[in-house]
């Protein structure tokens, strides 16, 4: 008997963690976390998050304030991290501020973060389950714009975090803009992470036809020792 019972526990404890599961799943969001729009005029929460105060958001949200609104400008978490404003965006996402939602062809919140180099922000956001290989209405995503601005720190974030290293734009890979502008630390780590090196591009250049163009031996260099057809 006691065999019996000791083989029936693991699946009365796999029962009872799924109906929590279950039942934490029916509760409703509570409504300031409802999705709503609004102008940027009609939402004391955004003048609060533009004037940093933090006290006056906290406030204003446990007084029921939408955290998830959408204004012309975006949401009270895209305006704190386009502010800069770490501990507001903190709290936001600790509130439940939705880390991805924004207006229709404008950026997330997290790639106006990786956008500015801001690593803070950026593994804040991620902690909170952004959407890491988000694309924007110009084809970018997170990891070409941290690139394409020079901030390997970031870069080095998102990739740890499963941004696609094989990503493109515009014909360009990743690689390739990289290579153009000539980082050579970006493009190592971007190798390391399995980038691929003879992309080619619609009109068939690759990586290396562009360090040639550039006359950048070091990446010349770099790019023949990661296997670049010559």
């Amino acid at each position: 008997m006691a065999q019996g019972s000791g083989a029936r526990a693991p699946m009365f404890v796999l029962l009872a963690v799924s109906l929590g599961l279950a039942a934490c799943s029916a509760v409703p969001l509570p409504a300031n976390l409802n999705p709503a729009s609004a102008t940027r005029a009609e939402t004391p929460l955004m003048a609060a998050v533009s004037g940093g105060h933090i006290d006056d958001v906290r406030s204003l949200a446990e007084s029921g304030a939408a955290l998830n609104t959408l204004t012309e400008s975006g949401t009270p978490l895209a305006e704190a991290v386009r502010r800069g404003e770490e501990r507001i965006a903190w709290y936001l996402l600790s509130q439940g501020a939705a880390p991805d939602l924004a207006v229709a062809g404008q950026p997330t919140p997290l790639m106006v973060a990786a956008e500015a180099g801001a690593g803070r922000l950026v593994r804040l956001l991620l902690s909170a389950g952004a959407n890491v290989n988000v694309v924007s209405a110009e084809g970018a995503t997170p990891v070409i714009l941290a690139a394409r601005n020079g901030h390997l720190s970031v870069v080095k974030a998102l990739l740890s975090a499963g941004a696609n290293v094989n990503v493109s734009q515009g014909g360009q890979s990743l690689l390739m803009m990289v290579v153009g502008g000539g980082d050579l630390l970006t493009a190592e780590m971007l190798l390391a992470a399995g980038a691929e090196v003879n992309y080619r591009s619609p009109d068939g250049q690759t990586a290396l036809d562009v360090a040639r163009a550039r006359r950048n031996p070091d990446l010349e260099m770099l790019l023949v020792q990661a296997g670049a057809e010559l």
